[in-house]
């Protein structure tokens, strides 16, 4: 199972990510939210610094982002 960047907590990354991997393996194994169309968001200074910063938490805090992707209308 997937574990999206986003749900990692900072402890976490740190411990399992930083001086680990690079971030195109960060990329694959925790990638960022698929409502995040942000090119490589996880390209850590690069990427969405909201992302890398443990700022996003969930979608709602990324909806005013103009990477935001939208749910599809499920009619």
């Amino acid at each position: 199972m997937i574990k999206y960047l986003h749900n990692l907590t900072e402890e976490e990354f740190k411990e399992k990510c930083v001086g680990k991997m690079t971030y195109g393996e960060l990329a694959k194994k925790y990638p960022q939210p698929k409502w995040c169309s942000y090119p490589d968001a996880t390209e850590g200074l690069m990427g969405c610094w909201s992302l890398m910063s443990f700022m996003v938490r969930g979608r709602s805090y990324c909806k005013c982002c103009q990477c935001y992707v939208a749910p599809k209308d499920k009619r």
